[in-house]
């Protein structure tokens, strides 16, 4: 009997035990299915629908060569680079997962993410790879125009060493080499089949909506002059976006898209500032308010009289109210207004002794007397010959600066100028701001947010008044051989930071005091969004950022936690488990079974005879 019940409780442990497995792998296949349907739930719901003032027709997204609403589309479109850049200038890894840079400065190496892929409209159409920076820089190579940044002069070169890490080796260090290798737009090597010579990529519009390689968050699947409507990328390496439709739509004007956002047609813009102060009272509407590497500026060109003219410059820099400009144009969340000749970004490493050019008419009128200019009986300044000095300032719709530009016409009127202000589309207005026409402008000024969108006081510099850069090259044509050499000598002293910090100190004093353009004041730049449609920004970032893309969800349908991994990896797990667990104690039951039924049967025993 002891016998007999041993082989019933082993069997009923082996139930028992199978039984648990069953219910264990069911466990552990709902939990993995939980995460792969979280994966599949940040599949994203809802649609949101950012206005944007640049209502320029599309004509070309090619990435290397796309400008103003074209270049808005392919910024989410395409990899910003092997590196993000945030907008206070800090490196995030993004293609590339890390990278080393010799002790000399001159060899970067980058390791590539493995599950970065170009999409074919919506379709998977290969991994993206090192061959493809390679290609990319080897295209800027061949195309003058397209390389920005003017690394092709010191990279000496460019290699693949694997399919996932990529070599740069330079001719010298560089302060900025760093982010202008990491920030480049990567295209795609696939592009190489298309032309015979690559430097006609130069002219490639890639305008074959839903069958050119794109590998944003989001995917183009249409465009014309009211919008342009993407898709979220399911594949995407940092995650899949929560928001499903993303809507791009062009206004003609800020104070046009402002009553859009205020109605509900659309869900979030950068309005003009001076719409603050009535945004921030309007429900439902949040308002982020953030710094950026731009300042406020008064344009002028100096290839023109009277703005070729040192003592001209600094007169206008007297004459203009600048804290005026910054509490009411700009509804006081400008910052403060600047007197000096440098950006903002570069208060922390002035230099001494900088002179500052505070609301002073006085001032303002020995500095035009200075430049040569009399004050005629008529109440106007007159040029020498006895012509009236003539000025025009000419704005793009943007509300904040035709307000602020009101009030420069007005400062420049008391003091004694004929004054026109002129407003103009944002289309021409562009192209004669940044496009060789500026070089025949008429004595013109404008106001403007413009500087880089880097913090690092070298780059501000040289990109703001080296004439061989792109912003001088089109804007202030400002050039001084001093500024130049000493530019052009900081660039290779990384590993002597006093000698590097001398030279920007020489620079930043001869630029504050020639003055080549007038610094109104910093930017305080924001956004605003109704909260009941869109939520979710991280205001450390750009809205329309891949990294706010990815953050941003409709508030009816909170985000999921999102998944590096494709969703099939998590079946492919639950069938492991499912081997791992079930087999061994399906075959250790199958096993006692056999053992049970092949064991030799006991006797019964047989009872003794009647009467014994």
């Amino acid at each position: 009997m002891v016998d007999s019940h041993f082989e019933e409780t082993k069997e009923k442990r082996s139930r028992k035990t199978l039984t648990v497995a069953i219910v264990t792998v069911l466990v552990l296949m709902s939990f993995t299915l939980f995460f792969s349907g979280g994966y599949a739930a940040s599949s994203s719901t809802g649609t949101f629908i950012w206005g944007t003032p640049v209502s320029t027709p599309v004509t070309d997204l090619n990435p290397l060569t796309a400008l103003n609403l074209a270049g808005e589309a392919t910024a989410i479109m395409y990899p910003t680079g092997l590196l993000y850049s945030t907008s206070n200038g800090t490196l995030l890894p993004w293609l590339a997962n890390n990278y080393t840079v010799s002790p000399n400065g001159t060899m970067y190496t980058f390791n590539l993410v493995k599950n970065a892929t170009w999409m074919n409209g919506t379709q998977v159409a290969g991994p993206i790879t090192a061959q493809d920076v390679v290609f990319t820089f080897d295209v800027l190579k061949a195309n003058s125009t397209l390389d920005v940044n003017g690394v092709d002069s010191y990279i000496v070169s460019v290699t693949a060493i694997n399919n996932y890490e990529v070599r740069f080796v330079t001719n010298s260090p560089s302060q900025m080499m760093l982010t202008y290798i990491g920030i480049q737009t990567i295209i795609p090597y696939s592009w190489n089949s298309l032309y015979s010579n690559i430097s006609d990529i130069g002219s490639y519009t890639n305008m074959n909506i839903g069958h050119q390689l794109q590998a944003g968050p989001f995917i183009l699947t249409s465009v014309s002059e009211s919008a342009m409507d993407f898709v979220a990328n399911a594949h995407f390496w940092k995650g899949t976006p929560h928001i499903q439709n993303l809507i791009i739509e062009p206004f003609k004007s800020t104070s046009d898209m402002t009553l859009s956002l205020k109605s509900g047609s659309i869900d979030a813009e950068y309005p003009a500032i001076s719409d603050y102060n009535a945004l921030k009272t309007t429900s439902n509407m949040v308002n982020y308010i953030y710094k950026m590497p731009w300042a406020f500026y008064l344009w002028d060109n100096t290839r023109v009289a009277p703005f070729n003219n040192t003592y001209f410059r600094q007169g206008l820099a007297y004459a203009i109210n600048k804290t005026q400009i910054m509490q009411k144009a700009e509804d006081g969340i400008g910052g403060q207004g600047s007197f000096g000749g440098e950006p903002w970004t570069n208060y922390s490493w002035w230099a001494s002794g900088l002179p500052e050019y505070h609301y002073n008419t006085s001032q303002a009128t020995a500095s035009f007397e200075k430049a040569g200019l009399t004050l005629g009986s008529s109440g106007f300044w007159t040029y020498p010959n006895g012509t009236i000095v003539k000025l025009t300032i000419v704005e793009p719709p943007i509300s904040d600066w035709m307000t602020a530009a009101s009030f420069i016409t007005n400062d420049l009127s008391l003091i004694g100028f004929s004054v026109t202000e002129s407003v103009v589309p944002f289309g021409p207005w562009a192209t004669d701001m940044f496009e060789s026409n500026v070089s025949l402008a008429t004595p013109d000024l404008s106001y403007f947010g413009a500087t880089p969108s880097f913090s690092n006081p070298w780059y501000v510099l040289w990109d703001l008044f080296d004439p061989s850069s792109f912003w001088d090259g089109f804007i202030t044509h400002w050039s001084n051989a001093t500024v130049s050499s000493l530019l052009n000598q900081s660039f290779t002293e990384v590993s002597n930071k006093a000698a590097f910090m001398s030279d920007l100190f020489q620079v930043q004093k001869i630029v504050a005091v020639q003055v080549p353009m007038v610094l109104i004041g910093d930017i305080g730049n924001y956004y605003a969004f109704n909260d009941q449609k869109i939520a979710g920004f991280d205001q450390n970032h750009s809205p329309v950022g891949m990294i706010n893309l990815l953050k941003i969800y409709a508030p009816g349908a909170p985000p999921t936690t999102t998944s590096p991994f494709p969703a099939y990896l998590y079946y492919v797990i639950a069938v492991i488990v499912l081997v791992i667990i079930v087999v061994p104690v399906y075959l250790l039951y199958k096993r006692s079974k056999q053992q049970k039924e092949g064991a030799p049967k006991k006797e019964e025993e047989t009872p003794p005879p009647p009467g014994t």
